[in-house]
């Protein structure tokens, strides 16, 4: 019991202060405004046109004469005036970020690092807002984007859900992640919930489980879902004639709220169905599950298994045994929407993400 105790206290810690612990992973850019341009194509032995032209990425630039610049600009420790760039440029440089309460939950940030650390590649740079689903936050930070001649924006939410955006994104090259705009106006690409939920619940299959309880998300949102048929069309797929599955929401909503009741459930559950396996429908409700197999003087791994989804950083190694979840294609995802803008593309897809499914040592 004070073995998992501890456990939650370090888990909740570490969600208290997630922000900062992410902000930790980021890649920091330090800047050195003394050395301009000219020190550069001194340094390298060439025209300072040439710098120019590595810095713009020109293709057209000799290989030897970019080496020599990227050596030259390496050392020096060189960092583009991007003030100035803006100014000489027809295009700004700048893609905006839209984060739809992403900064509420740490794991989300994958998708702003996975945009940022590939615009800063191809010589762009990300301005991230954060806005809440008010219509006029998020109209405000449009506008300010607009402001700022942005050439593209992403539109990232917290959670897989649809969105319904304002008329004045329509002629500006947009991209939706984690979410999708059901009129269609706009590109997306979202976490195929139903393949990972089908292929962790193969897994347990696979390995023998027979009597597995799913303690989904609610079943209001597309997650959970879409979630549930996966792990249904696991079953569908298996066939085998001795086993079951027990699925139920265990976030319900309470008045205007929701509220877990994981732990309550896990313990009738364990009591009545008695099942081999518990899949949880997100890493904070497998703690709450992990605290309750202990109470109960049974064992993680041996016992009952446990699986879970999205694979909260830290979450699954504090717990003992580490806990075996399905990624959230967070990063993946932030890629994608960025790679869309700079390829300049107009089609409208709808794209899936493939989870990661992350083996450890829980089941």
């Amino acid at each position: 019991m004070q073995n998992i105790l501890s456990q939650g206290i370090q888990v909740w810690n570490y969600v208290k202060n997630g922000y900062n612990f992410i902000f930790k992973k980021s890649n920091a850019r330090i800047y050195n405004d003394m050395v301009t341009i000219k020190d550069v194509a001194a340094h390298a032995g060439v025209a300072f046109k040439t710098v120019s032209r590595v810095v713009n990425n020109d293709p057209t630039v000799k290989p030897v004469n970019r080496n020599k610049v990227l050596t030259s600009i390496a050392a020096l420790d060189y960092r583009p005036n991007r003030a100035a760039q803006m100014t000489r440029r027809k295009k700004s440089g700048v893609i905006g970020f839209i984060a739809d309460e992403l900064l509420r939950v740490p794991y989300t940030f994958d998708l702003i690092r996975g945009a940022q650390d590939l615009a800063w590649k191809n010589n762009k740079e990300l301005m991230v807002l954060n806005v809440n689903v008010d219509k006029y936050s998020i109209e405000g930070a449009i506008n300010h984007l607009l402001g700022h001649r942005a050439e593209g924006i992403i539109y990232a939410a917290m959670y897989h859900r649809e969105v319904e955006l304002p008329q004045q994104l329509t002629p500006i090259p947009t991209v939706l992640a984690n979410c999708f705009d059901a009129s269609g106006r706009f590109a997306s690409i979202v976490p195929d919930e139903k393949e990972a939920a089908r292929e962790i619940t193969a897994k347990m299959l696979n390995k023998g489980y027979r009597r597995i309880a799913f303690l989904n998300l609610n079943e209001n949102i597309i997650a959970g879902q879409q979630r549930k048929a996966g792990a249904e069309q696991a079953f569908a797929e298996h066939k085998g004639k001795d086993c079951e599955l027990h699925i139920e929401s265990v976030i319900i909503d309470d008045g205007a709220n929701e509220r877990s009741v994981t732990r309550l459930r896990a313990a009738e559950l364990i009591q009545s169905f008695k099942p081999d396996a518990i899949l949880c429908g997100q890493d904070p409700m497998a703690v709450e599950v992990y605290f309750v197999v202990q109470s109960l003087g049974l064992k993680v791994g041996e016992d009952i298994g446990i699986g879970s989804f999205d694979d909260w950083d830290i979450i699954p190694t504090l717990l003992k045994p580490e806990l075996t979840t399905m990624a959230l294609p967070h990063y993946d995802m932030g890629q994608w929407a960025i790679n869309y803008l700079l390829n300049e593309r107009t089609d409208l897809v709808s794209q899936t993400a493939k989870f990661n499914l992350i083996n450890r040592d829980s089941f």
